[in-house]
């Protein structure tokens, strides 16, 4: 357990540079933006909560605020895009569908960051 943190974020670092070297050599695909979504988001759980810090009710405490507002938020996030795509703003579909996966792979961090600094 002790070389867990080591291992996670070297698989993030690896999932980072495997999405760059698709993105630039492939050009923008679905598989090179989830590689790189799921590297930078592993990266900030890793830097919010350090290894270092032991774990205790805090931790959890914050992890399940974050997930709650983030599951309220993706209902939002699928409301608008809907709305986006019905009023032809947005015509295709791909598009929709890696925006709601940018968004709601990066807002579990990003919620976990703000209560992290409200706690």
């Amino acid at each position: 357990m002790k070389h867990m943190p080591m291992i996670n974020r070297l698989l993030a670092v690896i999932l980072l540079i495997y999405g760059g070297y698709l993105t630039l050599f492939d050009g923008a695909s679905p598989h090179s933006i989830v590689f790189i979504l799921f590297g930078l988001s592993q990266l900030a759980t890793d830097l919010i909560f350090p290894a270092t810090e032991t774990y205790d009710e805090r931790q959890e405490e914050i992890k399940r605020r974050s997930g709650h507002m983030s599951y309220l938020l993706s209902i939002v996030y699928i409301f608008v895009m809907l709305l986006l795509v019905q009023w032809n703003v947005i015509n295709e579909i791909m598009t929709v569908l890696l925006c709601l996966l940018f968004i709601q792979t990066l807002t579990f961090p990003v919620m976990m960051f703000i209560y992290n600094r409200r706690s």
